[in-house]
């Protein structure tokens, strides 16, 4: 039987699972959290039109209420194109957003984020960061969404604020994702993950 449920320390509720099923499960030691994305596993919906059949891959989320902070050390096996650990926010197939630590096509890995909106999904490419990984962080408050990374989870750049139409009482299902969308399979890493229920200070400092 696959795992259903998946305890993380830091965090004050379990996750749950949804989406095309990896090939191998989730390991917790520590305070890390791993996980495999499966071949060609991806969450990207093309502004142009959506492929068929539709990108997918599996997530561990749970829902969440209200305003909160998420934030996590985050790496993968950058081995191919767009490998990439993913923290994902998730409202429903069509409505959904996430902060990457991911491999470009030129070989360089940097900060990655897309929001989702009615079935399309737009890409935005960023910062440069170390070949180890990133700190990544989500942030909502009321129906707004901040996304931020940093060295050394003290001092946060923004890598992107938005809203999705959603009113602020909708809970937004939160997790952690591996993907490997042109490539034969890869892993992720997560680990120093905090989960605060305190509201964002000042958006563009991630203070």
């Amino acid at each position: 039987m696959p795992i259903r449920s998946l305890a993380v320390p830091g965090l004050p509720f379990p996750l749950e699972t949804a989406g095309a099923a990896a090939p191998v499960a989730p390991v917790v030691v520590g305070g890390e959290v791993r996980l495999t994305a499966a071949p060609g596993a991806d969450l990207f919906l093309d502004p142009k039109g959506a492929s068929d059949p539709r990108p997918d891959a599996e997530r561990w989320t749970a829902p969440v209420e209200g305003d909160f902070q998420l934030q996590a050390h985050v790496a993968a096996g950058f081995a191919t194109d767009f490998d990439s650990g993913v923290l994902l926010g998730w409202f429903d197939d069509d409505t959904w957003f996430k902060a990457c630590a991911e491999r470009d096509p030129s070989g360089m890995t940097r900060v990655v984020s897309v929001v989702t909106r009615d079935g399309a999904s737009d890409d935005c490419d960023s910062w440069p960061i170390d070949s180890t990984g990133t700190y990544l962080r989500i942030s909502r408050f009321g129906a707004a969404f901040a996304l931020h990374a940093s060295t050394d989870a003290q001092n946060w750049n923004m890598v992107r604020y938005f809203r999705l139409g959603r009113p602020a009482s909708e809970p937004v299902r939160v997790g952690f994702v591996a993907q490997s969308p042109a490539g034969q399979g890869t892993w992720a890493t997560f680990r120093d993950i905090r989960f605060s229920r305190s509201t964002l200070g000042a958006v563009r400092d991630g203070s």
